[in-house]
């Protein structure tokens, strides 16, 4: 009868080292392995335009992974977009501007992608890679970070000359939408560190509580 309480008190222990490992591991794992499922479901991914441009001058690939890089280019003829914005800017009633473009625009562009959940090789403004006739190119090496819905917005950055004044001008292009299939087994390889120290912190801990049940 003396042992019987301390024995009760360490498989009460053990129970709980078990429970806490089931959740530590099996719980995240199982909950990346759903949004994979449900990723396979969704519709491709898409771009929508925000400018008078033809989608197929972005190229996204139909599917993408998490962890897993892929190439995303932007081929743009400039000079075409330039004089267009800068005809409806000119033949537009007073007081209405696309995106505040005010004036003649430049064909000389930059563009850069931007998105919270991906890692994206350069950052920032960006001129073209290359510049053939009247049409740019642009390329980026991108990383999505997280599965699910995910974002990517397209930005030009340009120049418009209004009487004598020069303004800088940030345009939104497109957006992305990306369903981006979960990579469970890249996720327990990323995340494997915590795991192991939110283990070894549990373990410490029950380890501490046997000792002073045990006393």
């Amino acid at each position: 009868m003396h042992h019987s309480e301390p024995e009760s008190g360490l498989n009460f222990n053990l129970i709980m080292l078990i429970a806490l490992l089931a959740v530590l591991l099996i719980v995240p794992f199982s909950i990346n392995a759903l949004m994979h499922m449900l990723s396979a479901k969704r519709p491709l991914n898409a771009v929508i335009m925000k400018l008078p441009t033809d989608s197929t001058a972005i190229t996204i690939p139909p599917t993408v992974k998490q962890y897993e890089g892929f190439e995303i280019t932007l081929n743009l003829e400039t000079k075409h977009l330039a004089r267009f914005l800068s005809e409806i800017v000119a033949t537009a009633s007073e007081g209405t501007s696309i995106q505040g473009i005010n004036g003649a625009v430049s064909p000389n562009m930059k563009a850069e992608i931007i998105g919270a959940t991906f890692e994206i090789d350069r950052n920032g403004p960006q001129g073209p890679n290359s510049d053939y006739g009247s049409t740019a190119k642009w390329r980026w090496w991108v990383t999505a970070n997280s599965s699910g819905e995910q974002v990517l917005k397209f930005r030009l950055h340009l120049l418009a000359q209004n009487s004598a004044q020069t303004n800088a001008k940030i345009l939104d292009l497109a957006e992305a939408n990306f369903s981006v299939q979960a990579n469970p087994i890249e996720w327990v390889k990323r995340n494997g560190i915590w795991v192991v120290l939110l283990l070894s912190v549990t373990v410490a801990i029950l380890y501490g509580l046997r000792r002073r049940y045990l006393r």
